[in-house]
């Protein structure tokens, strides 16, 4: 006599699940596809309301069936970063031609997808989906890629640090327990309750940041005056704030030198009378060499430093192995600054999008968040917005506060 066991499901898996519907593989793949471009174009355009999507990839990409599927990250992070393309053409000038923008754009595309296919294994998709999200948060990847999906966790979780990114993480590597309704169930009950307790840091008063209009370097007959104008338009502007930290963008003033000391002199005397302090963005050329340093720098009422940027942007200014041309690496610099009795975190531009040099400063529990840049070869773009987005995602993981200066 044969006998033949039915297994049943339990009633409290059974009522976790969603109906599945049976596609043929290259309708799944399809909309793998479809899903990972529309999650990369709607999470990174710069619109907040949008930024929630981008979290969600590493979930579509736990669906992956075979490794053909995995070419959805291909999908997320090509739609993720095609504003490079247009914003690349007016970093480098090159008017109609795309080929410069085109290759950016690839190789950015080709670097974010490469861990999700190479880490793929059926079998343990959950470690899958960590180790490429590893892989992309760590150097070397991470300092030549964006559009990380675990930037959005503070979107999802302000507030919540650490541990939201590891809820994030253990979500992940539970989903094929959990399933797709259990799994978005706790993910929308954690962002309910964690915004329910959050609120945004309020600004201190004393510390403003301030934005230009300045645009990019004007026509070589021209220079002089000016970077003239502009420099007297910094000063008054410090000048008319008594009792006040001030952050200008980054390399609002093209060049430092001695001279430029010299010249600030009684500015900056007048400043300390006064009680204000100035974060200034400038260059500094590297000694022996034909390489800068893009730099922050703390004149007037705060201790004299210079703060480094750790990750200038690729290709643009960081000439990947070559240290004694454009903006090399400086990886190895401080983080965070002290400005007023307090530690201030910094993230210049491109850092603000990467996930390292990000992450490298909040664990210092800064208590404030700095965000220089110069977008206004971005104009017209998502970029400046995306920007803003990652920062402010930053800033509301660790609730504190955030302090925008950006030349447009």
């Amino acid at each position: 006599m044969n006998i033949t066991e039915t297994a049943t499901a339990s009633p409290s898996r059974a009522r976790w699940r969603i109906p599945s519907i049976h596609l043929p593989d290259q309708a799944r793949t399809a909309v793998l596809f479809a899903t990972s471009a529309a999650i990369g174009g709607a999470g990174w355009s710069g619109d907040p309301a949008l930024n929630y999507l981008a979290l969600l990839f590493p979930f579509v990409y736990l669906h992956s069936r075979r490794r053909l599927d995995t070419l959805c990250a291909v999908f997320y992070y090509a739609a993720a970063t095609w504003s490079v393309i247009p914003a690349a053409q007016g970093f480098f000038r090159t008017g109609h031609n795309f080929v410069l923008p085109l290759a950016i754009w690839a190789a950015l595309v080709a670097l974010g997808s490469a861990p999700s296919l190479g880490f793929y294994s059926r079998h343990y998709l959950p470690v899958s989906a960590i180790a490429a999200l590893t892989a992309l948060a760590l150097p070397p990847l991470s300092l030549v890629t964006v559009a990380h999906p675990l930037i959005a966790t503070g979107h999802w979780f302000p507030g919540t640090r650490w541990f939201g990114l590891g809820l994030v993480v253990v979500l992940i590597a539970a989903y094929r327990r959990f399933g797709t309704a259990m799994t978005l169930t706790v993910l929308l009950a954690a962002s309910v309750a964690t915004h329910a307790r959050f609120h945004r840091p309020v600004s201190d008063p004393h510390i403003l940041a301030v934005n230009t209009n300045f645009g990019g370097e004007p026509a070589h007959d021209a220079i002089d005056s000016r970077l003239e104008f502009e420099e007297r338009a910094i000063q008054q502007i410090a000048l008319a704030h008594p009792d006040t930290l001030l952050v200008f963008p980054e390399s609002i003033i093209p060049s430092w030198n001695g001279m430029h000391e010299a010249r600030w002199a009684s500015t900056f005397a007048q400043l300390k009378l006064q009680r204000t302090g100035l974060l200034i963005g400038t260059t500094i050329p590297i000694t022996n060499t034909e390489a800068n340093r893009n730099v922050l720098l703390s004149r007037g009422y705060t201790e004299r430093l210079s703060y480094a940027q750790r990750v200038p942007v690729p290709f643009g200014m960081w000439r990947v192995g070559d240290q004694r041309n454009g903006y090399p690496l400086m990886l190895r610099f401080p983080s965070t600054i002290r400005v007023w009795n307090r530690r201030a975190g910094i993230l210049v531009c491109y850092e603000q999008l990467s996930f390292w040099p990000a992450i490298q400063t909040l664990a210092h529990n800064p208590v404030m968040l700095l965000a220089p840049s110069n977008v206004y070869w971005a104009a017209n773009t998502p970029i400046p917005a995306i920007q803003h987005m990652a920062a402010q995602d930053w800033a509301d993981l660790w609730a504190i506060p955030l302090y925008e200066a950006s030349n447009r």
